[in-house]
C-alpha cells in the first residue's frame, strides 16, 4: 500500500501567502548609511540623517520628513530587503499566516452558534411561558374587577373555586368554595371553606344563594362577596372543574390521602372509600371533594378538601417523574387564574416541601336551615367573627374547646323547658335539636312561673360551652349562660325557650 506524505505548497498558493504578507506590511523599512556617489552623492538630506528605502517613492519622501504609517513588527533593525523575502517566503511563515486565519474564523463561528443558541433558548423559555399563560388566563372572566393587590412580603388571599358538578345543574352543593390564606415567609396555609349555600344580597337588593350571584353577575361579584363575608381582601383567583381536577390527579400520578373517616356518599360518586392511608385516582379524588354526609359535616369536608388540595400541589411540586414547570405547563389547560405559570412556580418553589408546611383547615361556622326557597347555610356571625381573627393572625381557626361547627351533636344531652308561654314550643323545639343529632332526654315547662324574654341555652361544665354555642347557632335564637349554681339540671345543656324563638307554624 502505497504512503503519500503531506502535500506540499504549490507555486501559485506560495505566491498568493507571499502577496498577502507583504499587503500586511505598510511601510516595512530598513534604514541604510548615505554613501557619497560623486556629484550623485546628495543622497544625504540637509539634516544629515540617513535615507530611508521604500518600495513607495511616496512613502520615502514621507519617512525622511520623519512620518513612518506602518511597520513590520516582526522586522528586526538592520534586515536586507532579501533577508525578508526569504524569511517571508518560509514554509513555516506562510503556515503561521493561514493556521491564524483560520483559528480566527473557527472563534467568530463559535460567538456566532453560542449566540444563536442563547437566543433559541430565551425564544423557547419565553414561548414556553407565554403558551402556559395563555391556557391559564382568566379568558372572559371578570375576575380581575374585584382582585386586591397585596402588599409586597405580606401574607395574601386566594379565592379557589371548583364546580363538581355539571353547570347546567345549577347545584349549590356542586360548587366548592375556599379560601386559602397564604403566608409564605411563615410557610403556613390556611383553608376556609365557605357554602354555596350562604344567602347574600346582591347589588340590587335581590336575595340569592351566593352561587346564584356567581351566575348572574359573575365571578367579580362571587368575591366581592366572599370578600365582604370573610372581611379580607381577595388577592388572586383561579377555578377548575371536576374533569380539571380529575386531569390534574393524572398528571401527578395520584394523590395520597390519609381519611379519617370513611366516604361512603352516593351522591358524590360511585367510590367508597375507606379510612386511612391510600392514594386517589381522578375519579376518587372528585368523589372525595363532593362527599358530605359525615357525622361532622361541613368541618370533615373543609378538612379533606384542605388535605387533598395539600397533598396534590406537593406532588406536583416534590420533583418526582415531571418537572413542576412541566406539570405547570400540562395542567395549565384545566384552570383559570389571574396567576401566571411564573408566579405559580415561584409560589411553589417558596413553599416546598408542602410535607413541612403548617396547614390549618376550617370551615364558616353556621348550620343548613329550611327557608321559602330551599335550605340555606345560616352563618353564625360571633363564631366567624372569631375564628377570622385567627386566621388573620395566621395561628390555629381552631381553639382548644374547638369550634361550633365542629361539634358531635349525637353525643350531647339537652333538656327543653318552655319559658315563653306558647303552648307546645317545648316539644317542636325537641324535635328540631333531635333532627339535626342532639339527644333530648326530656321537654316540658319551667316551674317558676316566668315568662322569659330570650331564649337561655346554659351549661355549667366548660367542658359544653362550645356545645352552648353549638345549639344557639342551630337554633338562629338564643344567649349562652353559664349556669354554676344557679340551674339544676343532669344533662350536659339546659335550653330555656324565651319568647324570641318563634317555633315554626305558630
Amino acid at each position: 500500500m502505497a504512503l503519500h506524505g503531506k502535500k506540499g505548497f504549490s507555486a501559485s498558493q506560495t505566491k498568493r501567502t507571499s502577496r498577502r504578507v507583504s499587503d500586511s506590511m505598510i511601510g516595512s523599512h530598513v534604514a541604510r548609511p548615505s554613501v557619497s556617489r560623486g556629484r550623485h552623492g546628495a543622497d544625504r538630506s540637509s539634516t544629515g540623517t540617513s535615507r530611508v528605502d521604500f518600495s513607495d517613492s511616496h512613502r520615502s519622501r514621507r519617512a525622511t520628513r520623519g512620518f513612518v504609517d506602518q511597520i513590520d513588527p516582526q522586522a528586526t533593525s538592520g534586515e536586507s530587503d532579501a533577508d525578508f523575502a526569504r524569511r517571508a517566503n518560509r514554509r513555516g511563515y506562510a503556515e503561521q499566516i493561514q493556521s491564524n486565519a483560520r483559528k480566527k474564523r473557527v472563534v467568530t463561528l463559535v460567538v456566532i452558534a453560542v449566540a444563536v443558541a442563547a437566543i433559541a433558548v430565551a425564544a423557547g423559555v419565553t414561548a414556553f411561558f407565554a403558551f402556559s399563560d395563555s391556557r391559564l388566563s382568566l379568558g372572559d372572566s371578570n375576575a380581575q374587577e374585584a382582585l386586591t393587590a397585596p402588599a409586597d412580603g405580606e401574607p395574601y388571599y386566594v379565592l379557589c373555586t371548583a364546580r363538581l358538578a355539571p353547570a347546567a345543574q345549577n347545584d349549590p352543593d356542586g360548587e366548592a368554595y375556599m379560601v386559602v390564606r397564604i403566608d409564605e415567609q411563615a410557610r403556613t396555609l390556611t383553608f376556609v371553606t365557605v357554602p354555596a349555600r350562604i344567602s347574600v344580597e346582591l347589588p340590587d337588593g335581590q336575595q340569592c344563594l351566593l352561587n346564584e350571584a356567581r351566575t348572574q353577575l359573575g365571578d367579580a361579584e362571587l368575591i366581592r362577596q366572599v370578600s365582604e363575608l370573610l372581611d379580607v381582601p381577595i388577592a388572586h383567583f383561579a377555578s377548575t372543574d371536576a374533569a380539571g381536577i380529575a386531569r390534574m390527579v393524572e398528571i401527578v400520578g395520584g394523590v395520597p390521602v390519609n381519611l379519617e373517616v370513611e366516604v361512603d356518599d352516593p351522591r358524590a360518586g360511585i367510590d367508597v372509600l375507606a379510612a386511612g392511608e391510600q392514594t386517589l385516582d381522578g375519579r376518587q379524588a372528585v368523589t372525595l371533594l363532593r362527599a358530605s354526609n359525615f357525622t361532622e359535616g361541613l368541618a370533615t369536608q373543609a378538612t379533606n378538601r384542605a388535605m387533598f388540595t395539600v397533598n396534590l400541589a406537593g406532588r406536583a411540586t416534590s420533583g418526582e417523574g415531571l418537572s413542576f414547570p412541566t406539570v405547570v405547563s400540562d395542567a395549565a389547560a384545566t384552570v383559570s387564574t389571574d396567576w401566571t405559570s411564573g408566579q405559580i412556580i415561584a409560589l411553589g418553589d417558596a413553599l416546598r416541601p408542602l410535607s413541612e408546611a403548617t396547614v390549618y383547615a376550617c370551615a364558616v361556622p353556621g348550620r343548613l336551615a329550611d327557608g321559602e326557597g330551599g335550605q340555606t347555610y345560616r352563618v353564625d356571625g360571633d363564631e366567624l367573627t372569631a375564628m377570622m381573627e385567627a386566621v388573620r393572625a395566621g395561628e390555629s381557626p381552631q381553639s382548644a374547646e374547638g369550634s361550633a361547627a365542629n361539634v358531635n351533636r349525637e353525643l350531647i344531652t339537652v333538656d327543653v323547658r318552655n319559658g315563653a308561654q306558647v303552648t307546645g314550643a317545648a316539644k317542636r323545639m325537641g324535635e328540631l335539636l333531635e333532627s339535626v343529632g342532639y339527644q333530648v332526654k326530656s321537654v316540658g315547662n319551667t316551674n317558676d312561673n316566668t315568662t322569659y324574654p330570650e331564649t337561655l341555652v346554659i351549661y355549667k361544665d366548660p367542658a359544653f360551652e362550645i356545645a352552648a354555642k353549638a345549639i344557639v347557632s342551630d337554633l338562629a335564637a338564643g344567649r349562652v349562660v353559664n349556669g354554676g349554681d344557679f340551674y339544676t339540671f343532669d344533662t350536659d345543656v339546659l335550653v330555656i325557650i324565651g319568647q324570641d324563638w318563634i317555633p315554626a307554624g305558630s
